[in-house]
């Protein structure tokens, strides 16, 4: 439930940004690709989806006599919706000794498994097919492993792309004792406040895919056009934030801003924070959840937040699923430039659910809405250890009520 939020609803937003197309030295890469194609990243599958869904959203309502601004207000929160469970982007971010990456992976948390590795901060998404890890650790000793861990047809080339100088992209082939051929793909990246740490962000094919598939069109293709572009190593955020904590959970509020806490009727703390043009209110359910009790309250919240876009004017809400340090998270992001907008954000750890509301006005606030959604985004739980070797895949069709 919405606590303490109250927003004016603006009509007919118009939001128009600046396309720039995509300049980058990389196997796979497409100059015709927009340089921020990985905040909306769409496919052929998802875009007939979408039309199969309006088709057959449009023949139910002229069934039942909809009028035509109502059935096409129906249609695009229809389409919207299920954009959200089957396009939404995928945000990792990587808190290691005070520095903060993030980075877009487009439908990564559709692909099923998800472990974490605390000693070599490795993360894996695995869907079966090609899984994609990343490690941080000396930049002398991933440059090692990748030279160790290659057999045959080795290749690689220095590229620099924004803050991502000098880095190293490599594709190798490794021959297991069974016979089969392991295709890797990836780059080496080196942490611009030290110098002497570096990430390595691999695709690993065990051997079970065609090369065809790997290495041309899926792999190559996503790493240059839309994982690259999206890599950002963050400004310290402290500057403008500090951490909160409630239940077990670590947020973010802004810095100095006032904080009210009253309970609800169940005795549960309800953290507020409020300033001119903002409010955040975080709450935390002390309740277990099925995993399909989860799922029926994020598309809750999803036909929730995709109506209110609507409302706003806003055709193209961002959905998103974020991993912090392995913990999931799921977002949905209704930005107006011009004026109220509202971002929401849940954590789930098998036994509490943190909810974070932002109600902001960026035209009234110091904040940018940048800033506002790196604030956000920020989660940690005291016990990681329950997501280890896990499923979690909480977006579903069968709970959209259109």
């Amino acid at each position: 439930m919405l606590r303490n939020i109250v927003l004016a609803i603006a009509v007919s937003v118009f939001i128009i940004s600046p396309v720039y197309a995509l300049d980058i030295d990389l196997p796979g890469a497409d100059s015709s690709v927009p340089a921020n194609a990985y905040m909306n990243y769409t496919d052929k599958a998802l875009e007939t989806a979408l039309s199969e869904k309006k088709a057959v959203v449009t023949e139910r309502l002229d069934r039942l006599h909809y009028r035509q601004q109502e059935k096409e207000k129906r249609i695009q929160y229809s389409t919207n919706t299920l954009r959200g469970i089957k396009g939404h982007s995928t945000v990792i971010r990587l808190h290691l000794g005070g520095d903060s990456m993030r980075l877009s992976m487009p439908f990564a948390s559709q692909f099923g498994t998800y472990d974490t590795d605390k000693e070599s901060q490795t993360l894996v998404i695995n869907n079966d097919q090609v899984s994609f890890s990343i490690t941080e650790n000396d930049k002398h000793k991933l440059i090692k492993s990748i030279k160790d861990n290659t057999v045959k047809n080795g290749e690689s080339k220095r590229f620099s792309y924004q803050s991502l100088q000098n880095a190293l992209w490599f594709k190798a082939i490794k021959r297991t004792e069974a016979g089969k051929d392991i295709h890797t793909t990836g780059i080496l990246i080196t942490d611009p406040k030290n110098r002497a740490k570096a990430y390595r962000l691999t695709f690993t094919d065990d051997g079970s895919s065609k090369a065809s598939t790997f290495t041309e069109y899926s792999v190559e293709h996503l790493l240059a056009n839309y994982i690259v572009p999206s890599i950002q190593f963050l400004p310290d955020e402290d500057v403008y934030s500090e951490n909160k904590e409630l239940n077990g959970f670590t947020y973010k509020a802004p810095k100095g801003i006032h904080q009210d806490i009253s309970h609800d009727m169940n005795g549960e703390a309800i953290h507020v924070y409020t300033s001119d043009g903002y409010a955040q209110t975080v709450t935390v359910d002390e309740k277990i959840l099925a995993d399909n009790s989860l799922t029926g309250q994020y598309t809750k919240m999803l036909e929730f937040m995709t109506e209110y876009s609507i409302n706003l004017g806003i055709a193209n809400p961002e959905y998103a699923v974020v991993w912090n340090d392995g913990v999931p998270s799921v977002l949905i992001d209704v930005y107006n430039p011009n004026g109220s907008s509202l971002l929401v954000i849940f954590t789930y750890d098998e036994n509490h659910m943190l909810m974070n509301w932002i109600a902001y006005d960026v035209t009234k606030i110091k904040l940018s809405h940048e800033e506002i959604r790196n604030m956000a985004e920020f989660v940690k739980v005291k016990n990681v250890d329950s997501y280890k070797n896990t499923k979690w895949q909480p977006l579903s069709e069968k709970y959209m009520l259109i």
